[in-house]
């Protein structure tokens, strides 16, 4: 069963990439239905898993668990995340490693390429652009002007590499971790996702591929 995992930096267009990619194939998109998974597992609601996804505790949210537990009659000045980032990163490893077992899909964040490292029929992708590109990409989206949305993709990139360090003890944007690199900024989001279609057809099962 194939598998295509799709890291991607904010403002790149990973998840449109990875929407089309998967229409393309005819394989399941993991992508918000993977945080639905993630929230089962974790019995909290998606917006939950949503706001601890791809990021790591910090020292003030760790205390605030702590005194939680130690001190259920106190009430901290510094209220940790609804669900925990660890907690968050556990589940992800074992819904990410359970979902490559139904069938082919294509994932998206999560860190599945570290996940499925060791997986046969399996094509890591990495999206990724210059940081003019995604500063523009992230402007139209979110309706930022162009500070607001700088911050935006920093804080982004600052928290996808300490998950990884933290969780993998990687660096995300190493490029050995992936079988294809692609910068949308010169190939687009069209050129970007025929790429990997291309790749997927030459790296995986022909007959899982054939949809394409």
């Amino acid at each position: 069963m194939g598998v295509i995992t799709i890291a991607r930096q904010l403002g790149a267009g990973g998840e449109t990439i990875a929407h089309r990619v998967a229409d393309a194939l005819g394989w399941r998109l993991l992508d918000r239905a993977l945080v639905e998974r993630i929230a089962e597992e974790l019995e909290a609601a998606p917006e939950q898993v949503e706001a601890a996804n791809e990021r790591v505790e910090n020292f003030v949210e760790r205390l605030g668990l702590y005194l939680a537990e130690a001190l259920p009659e106190m009430h901290p000045m510094a209220i940790p995340p609804p669900v925990s980032p660890d907690a968050t990163a556990e589940a992800a490893r074992r819904v990410v490693a359970a979902v490559a077992q139904e069938g082919p899909a294509v994932i998206v964040g999560h860190a599945a390429q570290l996940v499925l490292r060791d997986r046969a029929n399996a094509l890591h992708v990495l999206v990724h652009a210059p940081m003019q590109t995604r500063v523009r990409r992230a402007m139209e989206h979110f309706g930022l002007d162009e500070r607001a949305a700088t911050e935006r993709i920093r804080r982004s990139d600052a928290d996808r590499k300490r998950y990884v360090r933290e969780h993998w003890e990687r660096d995300w944007l190493d490029p050995t971790l992936y079988h294809l690199c692609i910068d949308t900024g010169a190939f687009g989001i069209d050129g970007a996702a025929e790429l990997i279609q291309e790749a997927a057809r030459r790296v995986l099962d022909e007959e899982e591929t054939a949809a394409g």
